[in-house]
């Protein structure tokens, strides 16, 4: 890629001979050399360039070469600007440790080699236009993102509206077909009875079919919020057999229930794995002729929980394997007596599995069913706090942001949270992207609050806190809390080691909101 602006380098030392005999050195077309006489015009040309390298002279009156490279270590624009020291004494090594120890990059002594000053500084010029390329990438991918985010949004907005629209017709359509079916309004023939059921069959479809497509969207654009925490999966599948136990009796078919006795607890949302096993079991039972078996199964393995839903129905074919999780796909329609479905719930299924960072398997054999199995990781309370860090920081459309992670406990009852912070941390945020959930860690009882800012935008929420929470009554609920930057590369898959946690103590004086508190301020130490 092609980057139009001209690369600069800055060249400082007192003597002009010096300077021009080594622009004439380095100079090359796609290359601006500016120079300085000074440390001073050396620090002010470096504020207003953008450079790839500041070869420094050492010795030079007024501000010497390693006082203008300390200077530089301390402003934020100028800390990792390279710098090549060049001098024609000062050959002793405590000198040239000094000059390391500042932050120079390489050290070169007069009289200068042109092959090798060349060569140097050709690295650093390829360094910088690398830089240059990689910063453009990140600003157009930054736009596509953005553009892409649009037209999600877009499309999430007419899906919903679209759904509304749907809804209040079909509402009085069904209202009105069911009337006419229960012959509220008067007798039917049974060829009349035979269309009323077809259409109130087809109204639920069509509402089903809306639902689906929220759903899809939800989970596809990540609207839908996850709040992975402890999941009994065994309390799931009991409610799961009562809801479909009796509709399989309806139709002919044997419901059994095969859960190990100590299944632990996953790591998920009680929702989300609900709304998997009852797409699986839903799918069981359309597909599966009267008279045939479901097993819904529940063990460990390979360290995961693992739910099964199998049935002996008409199976699926080796071709059609691959395309049974996509959107509107169905196979072996005419099978089974249930109704006919929209052809999302595999697909909702799969893409909910892989946000729990999960796994949803088929195995089938034609005339013999099929076997779903769900694959959910066991609890643990460090994956949980990583996982509520990606899930929260996960962007579909990859545009990075900064996150701070708040973790806080009290200390003089760190195995309790008081009863109040979550209710009053939720009113602290500001944020629709910002997420709060009580976590543990080490025998502590924590809450996590994950904020889309920096450390600095973090700094203001602490201080709105303490305002909104700064009135006394008997006793001081003493609360610690831990702030993390998360650097990018970390927010994709992070593991928050117990030594990198530090508590600093806030203390706040709490009370309930009434006619007779006390006002006061108390600030955090």
């Amino acid at each position: 890629m092609k980057v139009a602006e001209n690369l600069k380098i800055l060249i400082v030392d007192d003597r002009p001979e010096n300077l021009v005999s080594m622009k004439q050195l380095l100079q090359r077309p796609d290359l601006m050399i500016l120079t300085a006489g000074s440390g001073d015009e050396a620090l002010s040309l470096m504020l207003d360039h953008d450079l790839a390298l500041v070869l420094l002279d050492v010795q030079m009156p007024g501000m010497d070469g390693f006082e203008v490279a300390s200077l530089m270590r301390s402003n934020e624009r100028t800390r990792n600007l390279p710098v090549i020291f060049v001098t024609a004494i000062n050959k002793e090594k405590r000198h040239i440790f000094s000059g390391y120890q500042v932050g120079a990059v390489d050290y070169l002594f007069k009289p200068i080699d042109p092959f090798i000053i060349r060569s140097k500084v050709g690295v650093f010029l390829e360094l910088k236009k690398m830089e240059m390329i990689r910063e453009k990438l990140n600003a157009e991918l930054c736009q596509a993102n953005n553009r892409l985010k649009e037209l999600s949004d877009n499309k999430s907005n007419f899906l919903a509206a679209a759904s509304h629209e749907l809804r209040t017709p079909l509402t009085v359509i069904k209202e009105n077909c069911s009337l006419v079916k229960d012959e509220i309004v008067g007798p039917l023939t049974d060829d009349q009875l035979k269309c009323m059921d077809a259409a109130l069959r087809n109204c639920n479809r069509l509402a089903n079919l809306v639902d689906d497509l929220l759903d899809l969207d939800s989970v596809e654009s990540g609207a839908q919020k996850m709040r992975r925490e402890a999941v009994d999966v065994g309390e799931i599948l009991a409610t799961c057999e009562t809801d479909f136990l009796p509709k399989a009796k309806v139709l002919g078919l044997d419901l059994q229930v095969d859960v190990a006795t100590d299944l632990p607890r996953v790591l998920g949302d009680e929702g989300m794995i609900t709304q998997v096993v009852v797409n699986l079991l839903g799918n069981a039972v359309k597909f599966t002729p009267k008279g045939g078996r479901i097993v819904l199964g529940g063990q460990v393995s390979d360290g995961k929980v693992m739910i099964r839903v199998q049935d002996d129905g008409p199976g699926i074919a080796p071709e059609d394997r691959g395309r049974v999780f996509d959107k509107f796909t169905q196979v072996n329609r005419t099978h089974g007596p249930g109704p006919k479905g929209t052809g999302l719930g595999l697909a909702i299924s799969r893409k909910i599995s892989q946000l729990l960072e999960g796994r949803l398997d088929l195995e089938s054999q034609v005339g013999v069913g099929s076997t779903f199995t769900f694959a959910i990781q066991i609890y643990d309370e460090i994956k949980q706090l990583s996982a509520f860090v990606r899930d929260g920081t996960r962007n579909i459309l990859g545009v990075s942001q900064d996150w701070t992670l708040l973790l806080f406990k009290d200390k003089k009852e760190p195995t309790v949270l008081p009863s109040w912070l979550d209710e009053v941390v939720e009113r602290a945020i500001r944020f629709g992207d910002d997420r709060v959930m009580p976590v543990k860690r080490g025998g502590s009882e924590m809450l996590a609050v994950l904020l889309k800012t920096n450390q600095t935008g973090a700094a203001s929420f602490l201080s709105r806190l303490e305002e909104m929470v700064s009135r006394k009554i008997q006793g001081d609920n003493d609360l610690c809390y831990a702030l993390l930057d998360l650097p990018q590369e970390l927010q994709a898959d992070l593991i928050i080691a117990e030594e990198d946690i530090e508590f600093l103590n806030l203390s706040l004086n709490i009370e309930p909101m009434g006619e007779n508190s006390e006002q006061g301020k108390n600030p955090g130490s």
